[in-house]
């Protein structure tokens, strides 16, 4: 029983490790901070794998939490990703194979719509100076990270498949 829920609460724990360590300061290229998204790469790597190991309330609940320590507009990331879960839900009806290269893509595709709408609003709503270099850099750092957390949340998702069902 209590293995049962531990071996559930996995993805939540591993989703909340990364929100909280992407906000340890990283820094490369002389003391200059870099910050992959990595929240963003692991939950939506975790909805593309299972998209029910997320309700949409727990989305919720993780993402105004990113939002609220990231500073920014609150609800961003949550409209977004709970977007994704949508379609991603809508996909599976459907007879689609899982290829790679497609879903690289369409991380990177959401991931740049993300990255622009968040950046923008920021601009609007705080008067937000945009570092175009530091936001390059961790962009290219978050798709490059991609494929690593594809695989190591399939080869999670694989292990403890038979916890959930």
């Amino acid at each position: 029983m209590l293995s049962n829920f531990i071996f559930k609460s996995v993805p939540h724990l591993f989703v909340l490790f990364f929100l909280f360590f992407e906000f340890s300061p990283n820094y490369f290229f002389e003391k200059q901070l870099i910050k992959p998204y990595m929240f963003f790469i692991v939950i939506y790597c975790w909805l593309n794998n299972d998209y029910r190991k997320f309700s949409p309330f727990s989305i919720f609940i993780f993402c105004t939490l990113y939002d609220l320590i990231q500073g920014e507009v609150v609800g961003i990331t949550c409209l977004f990703l709970l977007m994704i879960q949508y379609s991603i839900r809508k996909k599976h009806n459907e007879l689609i194979s899982n290829d790679f290269k497609e879903d690289w893509i369409k991380f990177i595709l959401s991931f740049t719509a993300y990255l622009s709408i968040s950046s923008l609003s920021n601009v609007i709503f705080f008067d937000y100076q945009i570092d175009l270099k530091t936001m390059t850099i961790s962009y290219i750092f978050s798709i490059a990270l991609f494929p690593l957390f594809f695989s190591m949340i399939e080869k999670l998702s694989y292990k403890f498949r038979s916890f959930n069902e």
